[in-house]
């Protein structure tokens, strides 16, 4: 085996696996129905694409990043009304160049027409133009190298702060007794904002130790790694995780859960601020959640 080529690989496991194995990664980013992909051939950890720097050859590229509201996903524009590109050392979202008069740039679109428009935008780099969106968050480095950040709308804001889900999940998913690890943002009445939480499930082997141990570990390695506001608030130990036909973890249900207590086999672990640690989530303290009166 020389190559190994597909998308998604975490970039924590990236190095340590091409170690072990002495095999080569090829990194694509792209959707199927989209009109363009980055590919990274050379190997380069954690990269997903590249993108040209040059200011001659970038604009005529078919892929660019162009800048959008971290938090909301939605569309940064100039006073002319255009979409703004982003420069090298900057995130944004990816879109490409749709031409009808040519087959590789052709948008056919999906079954559902407003599912079709939302992957549409327009008047992006020039008055009438359009592109289709990726929907995804990506950073371009100084060198051309083109990283996945997150998803648009993944991203979320507490104490004022923007909170990026992928930033946690990297520390999350490399720890010992980590199997599969999520984070997304919940509402806490009287609070503005969502409060981060993560829902992890923990390896067969791992059951040597006992949840409350398993949790101080981790509560440990999140506080010395994150922000304070980027520290997750709760995390809910759980036997398994949805996942899409390709393998991605579903968010959705477990964010309509928030820190429900009643679900079987699950124990959710809130973070004091004035202790600094985690404690089990109780009916006491899911009350004093809603009267404002529990210290996150």
């Amino acid at each position: 085996m020389r190559l190994l080529y597909g998308n998604g690989l975490r970039a924590e496991i990236w190095q340590p696996f091409v170690d072990r194995f002495h095999v080569k990664i090829g990194e694509v980013y792209g959707s199927t129905e989209g009109t363009s992909n980055l590919v990274n051939i050379d190997g380069h950890v954690g990269a997903c694409g590249f993108l040209p720097i040059s200011p001659l050859t970038k604009k005529m590229h078919p892929v660019r990043l162009i800048r959008v509201d971290d938090r909301t996903g939605e569309v940064v524009r100039s006073e002319s009304g255009l979409c703004i590109a982003c420069n090298p050392g900057e995130s944004g979202a990816m879109v490409s160049t749709i031409r009808k008069n040519n087959p590789l740039l052709q948008f056919e679109g999906y079954l559902n027409k407003s599912e079709t428009n939302k992957k549409i935008i327009r008047d992006v780099f020039t008055k009438g133009d359009s592109c289709f969106v990726s929907g995804d968050l990506l950073y371009w480095d100084r060198l051309g190298y083109v990283y996945f950040k997150d998803r648009t709308g993944d991203t979320f804001r507490w104490k004022g702060e923007n909170v990026s889900t992928t930033e946690v999940e990297a520390i999350l998913h490399p720890e010992k007794g980590v199997a599969d690890a999520t984070v997304y943002g919940v509402t806490v009445p009287r609070r503005e904002g969502r409060a981060g939480m993560a829902a992890i499930v923990r390896t067969s082997d791992s059951n040597a130790t006992s949840d409350d141990e398993f949790i101080e570990r981790i509560g440990s390695r999140l506080a010395a790694s994150l922000a304070p506001y980027a520290l997750p608030q709760f995390i809910r130990l759980c036997q398994d995780v949805d996942r899409t036909g390709t393998f991605k973890l579903v968010k959705t249900n477990l964010q309509k859960l928030g820190y429900k207590l009643d679900i079987p086999d699950n124990k959710v672990y809130i973070y004091n601020t004035k202790l600094q640690c985690y404690e089990r989530l109780t009916e006491d303290s899911v009350s004093k959640l809603q009267l404002g009166m529990y210290p996150l």
